[in-house]
């Protein structure tokens, strides 16, 4: 008799000892760091959908892609469930984390994360709502209006 697959499409239980919540625990954790965010845009481009032309015509048609669709969606679902009190308790920075979900629903900003300029904007003010200190160039003022969003 086969035995029961597990139901991937429901949130782990929240519990240290399950295998796939600890792992979903510490990849989620780990986007809290812009340069992790960096090493996915450049050495996995095609999952954020990013292409490898730079035509505006091929920006607004990331979802061609499987993978990059498949990837959008782990990423909604994850966001889904780890924005709960009941997950997020277990989150070693929830702000900067929930943040960089939250961010990373936007196709836009799966694309943009490839320029530096990006990753450094999120490195100096942090992926929470902190509005301290003047941020240089356009960038940093499109993170910061980014920040404003009450959704968090």
């Amino acid at each position: 008799m086969a035995e029961p697959q597990p139901d991937h499409s429901q949130p782990p239980p929240a519990t240290l000892t399950n295998p796939r919540f600890t792992l979903e625990l510490e990849f989620v954790s780990s986007l809290a760091n812009p340069y992790y965010l960096s090493h996915l845009a450049v050495n996995y481009p095609t999952l954020l959908g990013i292409s490898s032309s730079h035509d505006e015509s091929d920006a607004n048609d990331d979802t061609s892609d499987p993978d990059a669709k498949a990837f959008a969606a782990y990423l909604a679902y994850l966001y889904s469930y780890w924005k709960t009190p009941e997950y997020s308790q277990f989150l070693t920075h929830p702000g900067a984390t929930l943040r960089a979900l939250q961010l990373l629903q936007e196709d836009t900003f799966r694309r943009d994360i490839i320029r530096p300029q990006v990753i450094e904007g999120l490195a100096g003010i942090g992926l929470n709502n902190d509005q301290g200190g003047e941020q240089e160039g356009e960038q940093g003022n499109q993170v910061d209006a980014e920040n404003n969003n009450p959704e968090t």
